[in-house]
Order: structure tokens, then C-alpha cells, then sequence
């Protein structure tokens, strides 16, 4: 049968591709003196996106996981501050997908981003952890 000979190779392509290859990321971010690990799992796209992770009265941080091969796939961080009840973006990163840890603070590095009007602060950095 010619669909044995094709099994092996459907097989290596099922395991290269994004989607087998699409990992978990962990971020870990500080606010208000206490620190939070949270775990975003790959998403499709932005529309797929879930509501931030970590919503204050005046700070609001999201990370999107997005998985090649799409436009913008990589991991993207977000921070915005609320004025007149409205989100006004504070900080935005992108890491892509291969990016790999430099340092103890994962692929991101450690960041901190301080709300103007309020003074306060967010500190955050994200990791793919070991398989």
C-alpha cells in the first residue's frame, strides 16, 4: 500500500509543525507587593485572546501566546493604566517565538512599568519552562 510508505513522513511533519511545537508560557508578575505565577497557554490569534491576567483599579497587564505561523506569532505583553475609566496603553513588548532565556529572568527580562499618575508599579518576566 502506498499510504504505508507516507505514514512516517505525515508522522514527522504532525511533530514539526507550530502547532506540536506551540508551548506554554509562564509569567510571573508583581503587584502590590505580591507576586503571581500565571500559566497562558498558545492561542491561534488575538481575537482568541483571554482577558488580562492581572487587573487592578489602575493597572492592567495581558500576554498573548500566538503560534506561527500567523502574522505576529511570538508572545506579546501589554500593560495599560486606566484614566477616566478608559485603558490607555502603557508599555508594550514582543518576544518571538524562538526567543530563549539570556538570564534569569526568561526570554523577557525583567520589566517594570510605573503608572504615571499614580505612581504604582508592575514588574514582570515570562519563561517557556522545561519540557
Amino acid at each position: 500500500m502506498p499510504f504505508r510508505h507516507i505514514a512516517p513522513w505525515l508522522a514527522a511533519l504532525s511533530v514539526c509543525s507550530p502547532w506540536a511545537m506551540a508551548q506554554n508560557v509562564q509569567c510571573h508578575i508583581t503587584f502590590g507587593g505580591a507576586t503571581r505565577t500565571f500559566t497562558v497557554a498558545p492561542a491561534a490569534s488575538f481575537v482568541e485572546a483571554p482577558n488580562p491576567l492581572l487587573e487592578g483599579a489602575s493597572l492592567s497587564l495581558t500576554v498573548v501566546n500566538q503560534l506561527p505561523p500567523a502574522p505576529g506569532a511570538g508572545v506579546t505583553v501589554r500593560t495599560y493604566s486606566r484614566v477616566h475609566d478608559e485603558p490607555v496603553l502603557l508599555h508594550q513588548a514582543y518576544y518571538l517565538p524562538e526567543a530563549s532565556p539570556t538570564g534569569p529572568h526568561g526570554f523577557t527580562g525583567l520589566q517594570v512599568v510605573r503608572e504615571p499618575q499614580r505612581q504604582r508599579e508592575i514588574a514582570y518576566w515570562c519563561e517557556r519552562p522545561a519540557r
